[in-house]
């Protein structure tokens, strides 16, 4: 799991896979969860009023 927050948005990401989820906590892929919460952050905050519905 990894999170950001910043001035208007805060968020986690979470992958769970069968094979994270027996994993050893110790042996888990930073880099790799900061990598994707990167992907992430960058899809889905948008500056206000970017998407109109309708």
């Amino acid at each position: 799991m990894c999170a950001w927050g910043d001035d208007n948005t805060a968020s986690f990401v979470a992958v769970v896979t069968p094979g994270t989820a027996l994993q050893d906590p110790e042996k888990a892929d930073l880099e790799k969860a900061a990598l994707d919460t990167a992907r992430v952050r960058a899809e889905t905050r948008k500056p206000i009023g970017a998407t109109r519905a309708g």
